[in-house]
């Protein structure tokens, strides 16, 4: 099997503007994925649903976003990656841009499900570019920026979104979403002509990647998806119920997550060089398991926003170490790796809307959390071990590679 060429050592002055353009997309995409929690209250109330229902415009986001990330992975390999991301870019502009036109669920669901096949590209096809141009020393911390990204999209989506809502009718935010979107577009267009392509060899298909050490990855990423994604939009069902919180409010408290996420993953640099992998997982998935556990018994407003701070700083440790983990997992297939990647993480977080609706309605949000809590202890214990073993199992095999590198050497002429 060819191995892909070592990324070079520094970024030049072009490639960091890429990456600066393609964070700006990961943003406007992180934007239009979280938007909707805090409208799902003002969605039910226009529409004439539950919660439970209105909460399919985010799984109906989500759903596509997993299952196109199959087509994405090849195309990427083939056509490169930032190609495919400047062209999806622009359908998702389109398609963000015509939500909120339709007067009833089922066009509202349609256009959404097209939003997210075509978003689906960004995040993934960002973190393959990073794995193919930053070495692994310093992926995680480049990595933690991307994260910095999606964590102030979400805070500021939020909050703007219950403003909004507040003050205007929720189906004018997606038209002015699709401007910005159209905008960024061509500013990713312009820094991917000046930025030469990569070369990689794209061998290994996704059998091959699957039978990789990244499939243990997919199934952590899959439970957490489910557990982080898909129980997120219910606090402001909750905030909604317990507390008769407006939009604005929930926005607000919401958008704590993408604060904590921003401040956490801004930090990460130097935590990363006094806190081992296994460890931040462990500190990451502690802490969401305790999030959920605070807001199911939450006696006011204030915890709850512990809660959702909490949770976005635990997700932000625990799931860049994921991430930079499946990053090197299958480095001659890397599109099709991180496609795998994001497919798990997004179908699972629409799986897991759909679980959590129900079991809201069935059982109440105080034991629906509990239970999310609980969940989120045995996946820690779980991923905190793979963790470990995948680091072990690099490191070894660093030490085989520089041996044969050295016994190459000594017998060259």
């Amino acid at each position: 099997m060819a191995r892909p060429e070592q990324p070079p050592s520094t970024e030049s002055p072009q490639q960091r503007s890429l990456l600066l353009a393609l964070g700006a997309a990961t943003f406007v995409v992180g934007l239009d994925a979280r938007i909707v929690a805090p409208l799902l209250p003002s969605i039910a109330d226009e529409l004439g649903c539950s919660i439970a229902v209105a909460s399919y415009t985010v799984s109906f986001y989500l759903l596509p976003y997993g299952l196109c990330q199959l087509a994405y992975g090849p195309l990427a390999d083939r056509l490169g990656k930032l190609r495919v991301a400047v062209y999806a870019m622009a359908a998702f502009s389109l398609g963000t841009a015509g939500c909120g036109l339709f007067g009833g669920l089922a066009g509202l669901l349609t256009l959404r499900a097209l939003t997210g096949a075509a978003a689906a590209a960004l995040i993934p096809l960002t973190i393959a570019y990073i794995g193919d141009t930053v070495p692994y020393s310093r992926r995680q911390a480049t990595l933690s920026l991307l994260m910095a990204s999606t964590g102030a999209a979400q805070s500021f989506s939020t909050s703007a979104g219950g403003l909004m809502a507040e003050v205007m009718s929720w189906r004018s935010i997606f038209p002015t979403l699709g401007g910005i979107s159209a905008l960024v577009t061509l500013w990713l267009w312009h820094r991917a002509r000046h930025v030469p392509a990569v070369s990689r060899s794209a061998s290994g298909n996704y059998r091959a990647a699957l039978q990789s050490s990244l499939r243990p990855i997919l199934w952590l990423v899959l439970v957490e998806g489910a557990l982080f994604m898909g129980c997120f939009p219910f606090f402001s069902g909750l905030l909604h119920e317990r507390f008769r919180s407006g939009p604005l409010s929930i926005g607000l408290t919401l958008a704590l997550a993408g604060l904590a996420q921003v401040a956490v993953a801004k930090s990460l640099p130097r935590i990363l060089r006094r806190v081992t992998e296994e460890r931040l997982v462990l500190i990451g998935g502690g802490a969401m398991a305790t999030a959920y556990l605070v807001a199911a018994v939450a006696p006011s407003v204030g915890w709850v926003a512990f809660s959702t701070a909490a949770l976005g700083a635990g997700f932000s440790l625990c799931h860049s170490t994921i991430q930079a983990r499946a990053s090197e997992a299958f480095p001659s297939g890397r599109g099709r790796a991180l496609a795998l990647f994001a497919f798990s993480l997004f179908v699972g977080g629409g799986t897991g809307t759909f679980v959590m609706g129900s079991v809201a309605e069935a059982a109440g949000y105080t034991r629906s959390f509990v239970a999310a809590s609980v969940c989120f202890v045995v996946f820690t214990f779980f991923a905190a071990r793979t963790v470990a073993a995948q680091g072990e199992q690099a490191r070894r095999l660093a030490l085989v590679e520089a041996r044969e590198a050295d016994l190459g050497g000594a017998t060259s002429p």
